[in-house]
């Protein structure tokens, strides 16, 4: 299994979508740890709840929770609005 190179990682790590087809490109890639497969589709899953909020598209989303069950881990909820990562977010 040859590795990414770094530049390359970083890229997926912090685009996902630039270097992977598909989420399931993801899952069967031979040069990412699962670690790090579950990393990039977390971040891929992050980017694509902010599209799905304004475009109300779903079908990314679905993909990636199937390549995320298909990788043993569970889907994230959706959050609500006005409740960050650390609690409720304050409107001023």
């Amino acid at each position: 299994m040859s590795k990414l190179s770094g530049i390359i990682l970083k890229r997926a790590r912090l685009v996902p979508s630039s270097v992977f087809a598909s989420p399931d490109a993801v899952v069967k890639s031979g040069q990412l740890t699962l670690t790090q497969k579950i990393e990039i589709l977390r971040r891929w899953e992050f980017d694509a709840r902010g599209m799905a909020d304004a475009r109300r598209d779903t079908g990314l989303i679905d993909q990636l929770r199937s390549a995320l069950a298909a990788l043993g881990v569970r889907a994230r909820r959706g959050r609500k609005k006005g409740v960050g990562p650390r609690g409720p977010v304050r409107v001023a």
